[in-house]
């Protein structure tokens, strides 16, 4: 930590831990401007701006999206936090969409650009071992950074969830249908075919692999 707190930002901190404890995920802006009693956002805004300065928590781009630093890990300013919320197969989509908490992606700002809304996904399988992204490829165990509502074209690797499960491949569209293609060595893997009007959702393009020199 890098600042000592005054007894406001010590009472927001207690009341962000709080509410985590009670809820297990993060208050919203106007969830803390009601618990305090603060009387604009603007002003719980300077007070979490103020926290993360100080080495107490990190902002992301999600909703809820603050995260508390343990006493033992080191936070920047020129750090984005990307929260890690699961498992994309690449694969059959086996692994099931539910959000999950494994960690935060600390990326320098400088490589994402203006770039927001982000999540990042982990790779499981070999779907997409033979397509790269910025010259690194899509093996697993790999983090993906993923930006949700963004322009998707054809040839690009997006996350869907098919049947509620998250899956990781290329995209093909005509009037008809949509074409998630593997790009693999493996050839078990082959395309799946979805109707245009079906109710599996395009959560996200891919626009980073990073290394994980843990897998």
């Amino acid at each position: 930590m890098v600042g000592k707190l005054t007894e406001r930002q010590e009472e927001v901190l207690r009341v962000i831990r709080n509410f985590f404890l009670d809820n297990g995920y993060a208050p919203s802006l106007t969830e803390l401007q009601t618990i305090l009693g603060i009387t604009t956002k603007r002003g719980v805004v300077n007070h979490l701006e103020a926290l993360e300065k100080k080495g107490y928590i990190i902002r992301t781009s999600e909703p809820r999206g603050i995260q508390i630093v343990s006493e033992d890990e080191e936070v920047y300013e020129y750090l984005v936090g990307i929260p890690i919320l699961g498992y994309a197969n690449a694969g059959i989509p086996m692994v099931l969409a539910n959000e999950q908490n494994l960690g935060l992606l600390q990326v320098e700002k400088e490589l994402l650009g203006k770039k927001k809304d982000l999540f990042g996904l982990i790779i499981k399988g070999d779907s997409m071992n033979q397509r790269e992204i910025d010259g690194r490829n899509l093996d697993e165990g790999h983090y993906l950074v993923v930006q949700r509502d963004c322009t998707i074209e054809d040839g690009d690797v997006v996350v869907a969830i098919v049947d509620g499960c998250a899956t990781v491949k290329s995209i093909k569209r005509d009037e008809e249908m949509v074409i998630l293609y593997p790009q693999s060595n493996n050839q078990i893997h082959k395309p799946i075919y979805l109707d245009r009007n079906s109710d599996s959702i395009i959560n996200g393009k891919v626009i980073m692999v990073l290394d994980n020199p843990q897998a």
